[in-house]
């Protein structure tokens, strides 16, 4: 991982650059303030506490992982979460952010989608996925997601495990299969993402991840933040949450779950 000046930009990393077009992801050190990353805790705290009420299987805000030993379903994430939440809003709205993004478009950066993910102990990890749904038409190319840890992501909690270099293609032609089975990339590629606070990472929407489960005795809290450039729709994110959340309650109906709302 690499440390920035104040003044971040690509265009002064050319080495930042280069990983990225060539690996699809890179890692910064010590991005965010040691300030910033303690409001963000003590927000995320806030949110478990204040908003309980929210926590719930019908709710389409909320998701749940099942238990890796047990099968128990714990909650796990708000997706979204900026409209309960002013200091998440805030970081994704980052002055330095939006600049380290412009550089990487090399155009402005749109506010895509958020998720605020808690995987408590015990949560199960997620199987090998790309970001970017073959089916959905319309979504933008240019997502990517940018992985901000709110406790230290580590090997035993479950760390996102990136594979570069698959990021130029889909993984399968198969527009109905979006969780992959793991012999389609190199095992040998893999990188953990082992993150502080304060540090982040960056990964294109179509680079292969996946994560073991938190096999810690602690949460491990990270805000995902995920963009598309100006020019490959513009301002998306409503539109987004609004298809996001019908395909979520026809799945629901399928599998004839009980009646779900958004709130």
């Amino acid at each position: 991982m690499v440390t920035l000046p104040a003044d971040v930009s690509l265009v002064a990393a050319p080495p930042l650059f280069d990983q990225w077009k060539k690996d699809g992801f890179f890692m910064i050190r010590n991005f965010f303030s040691t300030d910033q990353m303690e409001l963000l805790r003590h927000e995320s705290d806030r949110l478990l506490t204040e908003h309980r009420d929210l926590i719930s299987l019908r709710n389409l805000r909320c998701r749940y992982m099942p238990h890796h030993e047990t099968g128990e379903l714990l909650f796990e994430v708000f997706d979204p979460v900026n409209d309960i939440s002013p200091v998440c809003t805030q970081i994704c709205d980052d002055s330095r952010l939006a600049a380290l993004l412009e550089s990487l478009y090399g155009e402005p950066a749109c506010l895509f989608k958020e998720k605020l993910i808690f995987k408590p102990p015990g949560a199960q990890g997620y199987q090998l996925h790309q970001d970017i749904p073959r089916g959905w038409k319309g979504f933008p190319r240019t997502f990517l997601t940018v992985l901000i840890p709110i406790d230290p992501s580590t090997e035993e909690n479950g760390c996102t495990e990136v594979f570069p270099g698959y990021h130029n293609d889909f993984l399968t032609h198969d527009s109905s299969v979006y969780m992959l089975p793991d012999d389609v990339v190199d095992p040998q590629r893999k990188t953990c993402l082992a993150l502080n606070p304060g540090d982040i990472a960056v990964f294109h929407g179509l680079t292969p991840h996946r994560s073991e489960p938190n096999r810690s005795t602690q949460m491990r809290r990270v805000f995902y933040v995920s963009y598309n450039a100006v020019s490959d729709g513009g301002d998306q994110r409503d539109a987004h949450y609004a298809e996001f959340r019908e395909r979520l309650a026809q799945h629901r109906a399928a599998q004839a779950s009980a009646s779900v709302y958004f709130e």
